[in-house]
């Protein structure tokens, strides 16, 4: 049972960690799917400054917009890649609760013949009890 119960708190450990990584994962989602946005965002002012003429302050706000482009892209790819991480991470927590899983119902059944054996046995020393008490008795 101490074993069980070793078992069973690394099972909640291990749920609270897939748990929170789907929780990171949903917000990294989320952060990227804004991130995409500001992209697009970069890239639509871009169009438009280059479709002005050329002025000292359209080609400076046009190298900005340039550069926070290249900035977000950045962020997007580190983005990309945590989320990556993040998803093995639980696929990974997910196999070990499943082989985990797999164990305590393979020593669940164990148990269960164990307890069917015992069963069996106790009824075969009652019934030797009960002959030896007879014998006992016709003696």
């Amino acid at each position: 049972s101490k074993s069980s119960e070793e078992i069973k708190q690394q099972n909640s450990e291990l749920s609270e960690k897939v748990h929170s990584l789907v929780s990171k994962n949903s917000a990294m989602k989320l952060d990227m799917e804004d991130l995409h946005k500001k992209l697009e965002m970069a890239e639509l002012m871009i169009q438009q400054f280059s479709n002005q003429a050329g002025s000292l302050d359209a080609n400076q706000q046009l190298q900005m917009v340039l550069e926070e482009k290249a900035s977000l892209e950045t962020q997007v790819a580190q983005l990309s890649e945590s989320l990556h991480q993040l998803q093995a991470e639980r696929d990974q927590y997910v196999e070990k609760l499943k082989e985990e899983r797999s164990i305590w119902q393979q020593r669940v059944q164990q148990l269960s013949e164990q307890v069917h054996t015992m069963a069996e046995e106790k009824e075969k020393h009652m019934a030797q009890i009960q002959e030896l008490e007879a014998n006992v008795t016709e003696l």
